[in-house]
């Protein structure tokens, strides 16, 4: 585990951020992982929620943008930096 986020709303959903670059959603009431979701190719040291979208920064420089909703989860990847992301903030 490197990173962990709470969904904002106040659900009981748990966002984990793996060594192994995959991103995890739990329900933390039934003690259940929901899903994994891939988008990086080293560990995912910072997450941030806004609503139904979570990002994810991993050491690999790059930002992906999940929507927790659907199937085909990545709807944006951000990449050009040099190094690892460290934090993430939605506004």
């Amino acid at each position: 585990v490197c990173s962990v986020s709470w969904v904002q709303e106040g659900g009981a959903h748990l966002a984990v951020g793996t060594s192994t670059g995959s991103t995890q959603l739990w329900d933390v009431d039934a003690a259940k992982q929901l899903r994994s979701m891939d988008g990086h190719s080293e560990r995912v040291g910072s997450l941030a929620w806004n609503r139904h979208i979570l990002s994810s920064g991993g050491r690999d420089g790059v930002v992906v943008n999940h929507d927790v909703r659907i199937a085909r989860h990545k709807i944006a990847t951000m990449s050009g930096h040099d190094q690892e992301v460290c934090g993430l903030a939605w506004n």
